[in-house]
């Protein structure tokens, strides 16, 4: 009877203790009335502090993670932070499912969710004044360029961006600098673990791009920025980074056909897309030149009575002798891109105090904007780096107008050398890599020609840079290119001097096997972002 008693008891201060977390009290069954049976209060105590309850046991076990994580290194810490991120749905898939369903884009309704849970809403954001870009190629080095210039300026920055190129970090930049491992593991874990937490089925979670988006809000609120500069990431009207609402200051880079399979089969239904980041009674800059991509800017910004402005061409700018020389001497990014920086920045600040722009020519240079133009660090675009006898152009062209000013740029810079050239290309998703191997094909003599996977080495590539597409599927990809190469040089009656190889490295130890360490060799890299990242990491290896 009375070990009957005792199990009776332990029995009562378990679901006590269970239902009282969860909040459930009514179900609590009543206490005993009759003390004959009763344990004392300091033999209640010495059983149940033996006893293991749900509690004690989810304690336990966060104390016990605590303590793990204590003992990793903020590297290892990373890199576990990273693996669970590749675990989200992968951009890959969200096209896929998109197409599947055919379904143009996923709707914003889940963003609003996540971001609920993640404990973040939409007027907290409203603090913040937004620069939101989108476009078709342009988009981060717009970006970066009008960062560069509102920094120089003394303002708080937070920038938004993808791909990365080599650290996920790359994405988060607060004052023009990737965010500390340490602060994106602090950062990640807390947002992870409230998304985690509140799953209400297997998978419920936001996909890849979208988790980071509403990290990145996290990040700029605690930092207290005074600005956050977002880079769209495909189309606009639908993108997760419109979720924003306060945006008075907008920019759509050029356009052209690109993700047609999402956004549309015609310039303007991209142009449609594009232009859904307007907001009412916003400032629309852009140098889009296509007649009927304007008509389809201009009416979204009519409806939305927001003001579309035409940024003026790079040459206005170098109306001063003082200028000149210093507006010629940089990159091509800049001539592409500068314009449209330059007005974004003023807009903003003429909007946010700095009154000494408010009425000045929109073509005037300030000393503060000549820094930002010249500091402005912007990897993997328009970029020449030497590596011992090794002259490394790289460019993440992608579009068909991108890559014409990419072969165009490497032309000129190598027109008065003798040098052997080389590519080393490849594309993923969806783009046409027939028309940008013509390009490349047309205007430039290539002595050689790689089409390789963005794999850095045939080691398994970093945390970082884990391909949303498979290795098999890269490599099918690489030799259609590879066909497409060897059908172009049939056409024209020459000899097919290209190659498939599995990895960057593999490529770059080829093209050392070929010509030696001591002749010098003008190698273009380009056709995506990611082999961009990917010949980033195995440079190391040379």
């Amino acid at each position: 009877m009375a070990r009957r008693a005792l199990f009776s008891r332990l029995l009562v201060l378990e679901q006590r203790t269970y239902f009282t977390r969860s909040k459930r009290s009514f179900l609590l069954p009543q206490r005993a009335t009759n003390n004959t049976n009763m344990l004392s209060t300091e033999k209640l105590a010495t059983i149940s502090q033996s006893i293991t309850t749900p509690s004690t046991t989810c304690t336990f076990a966060a104390q016990k993670q605590q303590q793990k994580q204590a003992e990793l290194s903020v590297d290892q810490q990373y890199e576990e932070c990273v693996s669970d991120l590749n675990k989200l749905q992968s951009n890959a898939t969200t096209i896929r499912r998109s197409i599947l369903l055919n379904n143009k884009q996923l709707p914003l309704s889940d963003m609003h969710k996540y971001m609920e849970r993640s404990g973040l809403s939409l007027d907290e954001l409203e603090n913040i004044p937004f620069i939101h870009v989108s476009g078709s190629k342009g988009k981060g080095s717009t970006c970066a360029l009008t960062e560069s210039i509102l920094r120089a300026h003394g303002v708080r920055t937070g920038f938004y961006s993808s791909p990365h190129l080599l650290s996920v970090t790359e994405r988060l930049r607060l004052d023009g600098q990737p965010i500390s491992k340490q602060k994106f593991v602090r950062t990640f874990r807390r947002v992870y673990s409230r998304l985690h937490k509140q799953q209400q089925y297997e998978g419920d979670m936001p996909a890849y791009f979208k988790f980071l988006t509403i990290l990145s809000f996290h990040l700029f609120l605690e930092e207290k920025v005074e600005v956050i500069i977002l880079e769209v990431g495909i189309g606009g009207e639908l993108d997760c980074t419109n979720v924003i609402r306060n945006t008075q200051t907008v920019g759509i880079t050029s356009l052209g056909l690109e993700h047609t399979h999402l956004l549309g089969d015609t310039l303007s239904e991209i142009a449609w897309q594009k232009s859904g980041i307007i907001k009412k009674s916003s400032d629309v800059y852009t140098y889009v030149s296509q007649q009927e991509c304007l008509d389809v800017i201009r009416k979204r910004a009519a409806e939305l009575s927001a003001t579309l402005h035409i940024v003026p061409d790079y040459q206005k700018y170098c109306g001063a002798p003082e200028h000149e020389d210093l507006l010629y001497n940089l990159n091509e990014v800049i001539r592409l891109n500068g314009s449209l920086a330059i007005q974004l920045a003023y807009d903003w600040l003429r909007k946010n105090g700095y009154t000494q722009y408010k009425g000045m020519e929109s073509t005037k240079l300030t000393n503060e904007v000549l820094v930002g133009l010249q500091q402005c660090n912007w990897p993997g675009r328009c970029q020449v780096l030497g590596i011992d006898k090794l002259n490394f152009h790289i460019d993440g062209a992608h579009t068909v107008e991108s890559m014409r000013v990419c072969s165009d740029w490497f032309k000129r810079v190598t027109s008065k050398r003798t040098n052997p050239r080389v590519l080393i290309f490849n594309t993923t998703g969806e783009r046409d890599s027939r028309r940008l191997l013509e390009i490349l094909y047309s205007t430039i003599d290539f002595d050689r020609a790689f089409f390789v996977p963005n794999i850095s080495s045939g080691a398994a590539n970093h945390n970082d840079n884990m391909s949303v597409f498979g290795i098999t599927e890269q490599l099918k990809r690489a030799r259609l290119h590879a066909s497409i190469w060897y059908q172009l040089c049939i056409e024209s009656d020459e000899e097919d001097s290209s190659k498939t190889v599995g990895s960057v490295l593999d490529c770059l130890k080829d093209v050392r096997a070929t010509y030696g360490t001591e002749e010098p060799v003008d190698v273009l890299v380009t056709g995506s972002l990611h082999l961009i990242g990917a010949a980033m990491a195995a440079f190391k290896y040379l």
